[in-house]
């Protein structure tokens, strides 16, 4: 069996040989391949050797085609300027749109003759190199690959505080902000799956439970993430999309069963077994902190591991971080969480 069919049966419910291993890993490969993350943005090939060297020293069952955050390459490539460090991802520099009410003026710039039309495209061109370029030269490993959920999107451009206060004062404004900027999320999405990406994550941290209320996610979050799985799938009827959401989720994941999505990662925050209570037809992504993954011993991911495994002990699962793995992380720990895999019996 290989890693598509694998992670496939998975997702379906059906009997595997192992259990997939996929850490949400991309920046942090670059020091394996003794490079800063600075170094590689923008470079394709760089990007490429790093996640490839990866995924081929430690064995796991997909790759993620990302380097920067989703957000910011798609805040930078409509004209958000980007602060780069050598151990840290980019981030926006300053947020380009101060009052959602002016938000036009920011969606305006990206769009020419009735198009949408990227000011800056050179980040969103070499992410979309990068996935072209797995999938050419690994068929049978699926391509993942991450974009922005509208509501975060939202808090992006306009600031997380903002974000915060417009929920409280005027709700209405963030949806028509999220319906200003939908189409570009949707667009900047389906590039990613014309250039090859197999799974799309909608990644939505800010409806986490941690920031905001249900309500809150049933009303704002919750209608663009139906809408984005609905438009993706008719887009590409092969594609599989799923959500990640960071934080204590545990309030909403019957909200998010019912998006019907075909995975959905799990944050360290919430045990696994609590989270299959609730998502009895979902396949659950995680869960192993990635500050345990950057800080622990060997012996001790293992056996991290060894508990995801057991706990979640059926075919619908896939074992992984709970979040984003950091540069730094070593490499090691990263294998142990395959040979954990490997050991297991179902």
């Amino acid at each position: 069996m290989n890693s598509f069919d694998r992670v496939l049966d998975a997702l379906k419910f059906k009997e595997v040989d192992r259990v997939p291993v996929i850490p949400q890993l991309t920046y942090a490969s670059a020091l394996w391949i003794n490079r800063t993350i600075r170094e590689c943005i923008n470079d394709p090939e760089k990007q490429y050797k790093a996640l490839v060297f990866a995924y081929k020293e430690c064995g796991y069952d997909a790759i993620y085609a990302g380097w920067e955050g989703s957000f910011n390459l798609l805040a930078n490539g409509m004209g958000a300027e980007l602060k780069y460090q050598d151990e840290n991802p980019p981030s926006v520099q300053e947020i380009p749109v101060s009052n959602l009410e002016k938000l036009d003026e920011f969606t305006n710039k990206n769009i020419k003759g009735g198009d949408i039309n990227f000011v800056n495209f050179k980040g969103i061109d070499t992410n979309l190199k990068l996935i072209k370029k797995l999938k050419d030269n690994l068929n049978d490993v699926p391509i993942m690959s991450y974009v922005p959920g509208p509501f975060t999107y939202v808090g992006v451009i306009n600031g997380l505080t903002n974000l915060m206060i417009s929920i409280i004062r005027r709700p209405e404004l963030i949806k028509n902000a999220m319906e200003l900027i939908y189409d570009f999320v949707l667009r900047f999405s389906i590039l990613k799956v014309e250039a090859g990406a197999d799974f799309i994550t909608i990644a939505d941290p800010s409806s986490s439970s941690s920031i905001i209320s249900p309500k809150n996610f049933q009303e704002l979050g919750y209608p663009f993430l139906k809408r984005m799985i609905s438009d993706l799938r008719a887009e590409n009827k092969n594609l599989k999309v799923g959500i990640h959401i960071c934080g204590n989720t545990k309030p909403i994941q019957n909200l998010i069963e019912s998006l019907n999505p075909d995975y959905f990662e799990v944050d360290s925050l919430v045990p696994l077994d609590e989270s299959r209570k609730i998502m009895g037809k979902t396949c659950l992504i995680g869960n192993i902190p990635p500050s345990d993954l950057n800080q622990k011993t060997k012996s001790e991911i293992r056996k991290l591991s060894d508990q995801c495994l057991n706990i979640l002990d059926d075919n619908g699962f896939i074992l992984s971080s709970g979040c984003e793995i950091v540069y730094g992380t070593p490499i090691e720990n990263i294998k142990e969480m395959v040979i954990s895999s490997l050991n297991h019996k179902i």
